[in-house]
């Protein structure tokens, strides 16, 4: 019979490797580190059902033939789809699923390092210097990219010349530049985070606009089904937030202090610029034993400036673009009434952009994370980057 001491050895070890990308191959000399989204949508119409689908492969360093069409790259991220609606802070080391959210994803890459305390373990060390960066449409099958017909690698969705520096942190995706001509881009942000003295008592955020040009202007106010479109926004927004705890399924009460604050403006733009975080408190209610926050969740209320979601009556009756409302982990029906669009499933069920998981001698510890919400063409994509904390002692 094995003991309990070499049992809770046992898995602490399994958890260990559960927890890591393998790195059984030749480390990366001066690497920048990467991630890579891929951020177009495709609904599927009379007018573009001929038109190359955003089911891509990204290529660095591509070698082309004298045709153009790719033949090998320094590195490839094959199957990507268009990525999940929450990045979570840590890779999914058991996924074996073909089809990628992200790059790295569950690639077999040398993963970033912890650095300056945060976790990197989502990007990927990559060689920095220039690189010449393509992204291919490719079919919705299992065949490798350079497995595919030529005829199959030739559809060019976003070409460009990036420049990594050294040991930097980088986000790239894969952006509709212009909504009208459906132009794309490559979007490159050397994040700032780890450079920066973030406090860990407090949850930061920060907020992108990265729709097309012309989205709002150009794009469909009844969507199929004669729904109206209440996730568009306009171009100029400010953001307030609002803490809550979960009381039921049907009640959330909001945290005292902690309702309808300001949290700057965003404009739409494309500009590979880090915009300014902003914070909440880890441990909002005071009322807690500031190990665990308790059951609570987020709210993020966009208005058109000049208007306050404690001033604006039927927020849902709102001319177009003037409100949206985006709730993060499990709040009562009462809050989601003022959402548009909840990231219920995907954020932690408990605490939403706060991770709480077991920790040292506390299950669960609840710790505060770095988070960036973007908006991108009706959709909201939130990207979370946890802290290292100890791990569990059994």
């Amino acid at each position: 019979m094995y003991n309990r001491s070499f049992l809770s050895l046992l898995l602490i070890a399994v958890l260990a490797g559960a927890g890591c990308r393998k790195t059984d191959f030749a480390e990366v000399s001066s690497p920048a580190y990467l991630r890579v989204f891929n951020s177009l949508r495709f609904s599927a119409t009379l007018d573009n059902k001929d038109a190359p689908q955003p089911f891509l492969t990204m290529l660095i360093d591509p070698q082309l033939d004298a045709n153009g069409i790719p033949e090998s790259a320094a590195t490839t991220g094959d199957f990507l789809e268009t990525r999940d609606q929450w990045a979570r802070p840590y890779p999914d080391a058991a996924n074996t699923t073909l089809y990628q959210k992200e790059f790295p994803g569950t690639a077999k890459t040398i993963a970033a390092p912890i650095l300056n305390g945060y976790d990197l373990s989502s990007w990927a060390q990559v060689p920095s210097g220039k690189h010449r960066v393509m992204f291919f449409s490719r079919p919705q099958n299992t065949t490798p990219f350079f497995n595919l017909d030529k005829n199959q690698r030739g559809d060019v969705m976003a070409d460009t010349m990036i420049d990594l520096q050294e040991r930097e942190v980088y986000t790239m995706q894969v952006l509709e530049q212009d909504y009208q001509t459906k132009k794309n881009i490559v979007y490159l942000r050397n994040e700032t985070f780890v450079k920066q003295s973030l406090s860990d008592s407090l949850v930061y955020v920060n907020f992108y606009n990265l729709s097309s040009n012309g989205f709002y202007q150009y794009s469909p106010n009844v969507l199929p089904g004669n729904v109206l479109a209440r996730d568009k926004i306009l171009d100029t927004m400010n953001i307030f937030y609002s803490l809550y705890k979960y009381v039921s399924t049907s009640t959330s009460t909001a945290i005292k202090g902690s309702e309808y604050a300001p949290m700057g403006t965003i404009v739409r733009s494309q500009e590979s610029v880090v915009n300014p975080y902003r914070s909440f408190p880890l441990f909002a209610d005071t009322g807690t034993n500031r190990i665990y926050t308790g059951n609570v969740a987020q709210l993020f209320q966009f208005m058109k400036p000049g208007f306050t979601p404690d001033k604006s009556g039927l927020l849902q009756s709102l001319p177009l673009g003037y409100y949206l409302g985006v709730s993060v982990g499990s709040v009562g029906d009462n809050v989601n009434a003022k959402a548009n669009i909840m990231v219920k499933a995907s954020a932690d069920v408990r605490s939403g952009l706060i991770i709480s998981e077991r920790s040292g001698v506390y299950n669960p510890r609840s710790f505060a994370t770095v988070n960036t919400i973007e908006y991108i063409n009706r959709k909201v994509y939130i990207t979370t980057i946890q802290r290292r904390f100890d791990p569990p002692v059994y």
